[in-house]
């Protein structure tokens, strides 16, 4: 599936969101954040409603898989400022948000439906609401070996507690729940890169710990560019 033109207006809504507030308040700019939380909620709230009116059980619409969570994490994390939550924000899930509209699941074959259109927005907001946090300065872009092990501990534990309910919904209630996409031959049925991973570790969970080098990576990638920007955050 091509997303050209959802890619292009992306990147245009970043250009004109940081020429726009260049010269707003820290208060503008926050408000801003707030708003874009709600339309994220109500994006997925949409997505989820298409989900349902095809007939996928509702056990299997939990608000469980990472994108859902930072639905309520996001909003959550703007409001406390607590670190540990703006990490799993920016670094977990905006980078599976990025990953998630770069390579599209089978869900989405056709390019202009609504169902695409709010998985989209969805999960750029996803995206954008931690990147924008970030530039204006509400959340210190300065990955650390200490906030890597912090992430790859709790992303681990939220995903294995995951895979124990998608075991139990799976062979005891024969629904096929794919929380976290721990369940590798569901998850290689719909997105590509999933598939990659199973062929190289061809174990349910243990699959997924091939996105942790590419967490690392992505850190260590923001970490060099705001060490050579002098007006880094």
């Amino acid at each position: 599936m091509l997303l050209q033109w959802y890619y292009l207006a992306s990147i245009l809504l970043i250009i004109f969101l940081l020429w726009f507030f260049k010269n707003k308040t820290q208060e503008d700019r926050f408000k801003f954040l707030l708003i874009l939380s709600l339309i994220n909620a109500i994006a997925y709230m949409i997505n989820w409603w298409y989900f349902y009116i095809r007939g996928d059980h509702i056990l299997t619409l939990l608000p469980l898989q990472l994108c859902n969570l930072a639905v309520f994490l996001i909003p959550t994390a703007l409001l406390t400022k607590k670190a540990v939550l703006m990490d799993f924000v920016f670094y977990i899930c905006g980078l599976g948000a990025l990953v998630a509209i770069l390579v599209v699941g089978s869900d989405y074959q056709e390019p202009y439906s609504m169902m695409t259109f709010s998985f989209y927005i969805f999960h750029f907001s996803v995206f954008l609401i931690p990147l924008l946090n970030s530039i204006w300065g509400f959340h210190s872009l300065r990955p650390t070996k200490k906030s890597a092990i912090q992430l790859s501990l709790l992303v681990l534990g939220i995903s294995f507690s995951l895979h124990l309910l998608n075991l139990f919904i799976n062979n005891v209630l024969l629904i096929e729940a794919n929380y976290f996409f721990t369940m590798k031959d569901l998850a290689s049925q719909m997105n590509p890169a999933f598939a990659l991973f199973a062929s190289w570790i061809p174990f349910d969970y243990l699959y997924l710990i091939v996105a942790l080098p590419i967490l690392y990576l992505y850190m260590a990638i923001v970490y060099l560019l705001m060490s050579r920007s002098p007006k880094s955050h």
